[in-house]
């Protein structure tokens, strides 16, 4: 069964507590945002490593970043960092956009933990290979090119878009397709699109 959060944001508590509490590092300019915000998001991620089977301290730590390229970010490190900006809206949800499967602060949540199952995946099935070997992996999406193709393969031989900006298989932008997928499938589990059921499929017969 997939999709055990809901876009509520609101399942199983605090997501600041339950990253906390596995000993995983808050930065103290978090408790400047707004934390239902930030707690929304950290559910999401929260629920999407359950729903992985993977520990949650596989996030390293949660960061405030003044960059306004993305609302949050997950670097190859497993850092989260969350825009100033845009967490520090006084709002209890954020604006919905329809380029993305899941625009809420959960979606926002589960995108990113998109990437860190991806990249999860990726150490436990290149153990042989550098450090430097694998941040190029991630870099270039070569890795995420590689869980496409076997999403692919269980998918009857296609793939479809996601989202608009989870639509392309091809280079680096492989890496947003399968977060895409991720975050759709937490959204409406058996309902998510045949494309993101594979692209988790694929992702969990590498764990």
């Amino acid at each position: 069964m997939g999709g055990r959060g809901s876009s509520s944001g609101m399942s199983g508590g605090s997501g600041i507590s339950s990253f906390k509490g596995a000993g995983v590092r808050i930065e103290s300019d978090i408790n400047g945002l707004n934390k239902a915000l930030v707690n929304k998001t950290l559910n999401g991620v929260r629920d999407t490593l359950n729903e992985f089977g993977i520990p949650l301290n596989t996030l390293n730590g949660v960061g405030v970043t003044d960059s306004k390229k993305a609302m949050a970010s997950v670097n190859g490190f497993g850092d989260l960092s969350l825009s100033r900006t845009e967490y520090s809206s006084k709002n209890s949800e954020f604006k919905k956009a329809n380029h993305v499967a899941d625009s809420t602060a959960y979606g926002i949540g589960t995108h990113e933990a998109g990437h860190l199952v991806s990249d999860y995946a990726m150490h436990k099935n290149n153990k042989g290979l550098s450090v430097l070997e694998k941040a190029n992996m991630r870099k270039s999406g070569k890795w995420d090119r590689q869980v496409l193709k076997t999403a692919k393969k269980m998918n009857g031989g296609s793939l479809s878009a996601v989202s608009k900006y989870g639509s392309s298989s091809k280079g680096k932008a492989a890496h947003e397709m399968v977060a895409e997928g991720v975050s759709e499938y937490m959204r409406k589990g058996k309902n998510a699109s045949a494309t993101s059921r594979a692209i988790v499929k694929a992702l969990k017969s590498y764990l």
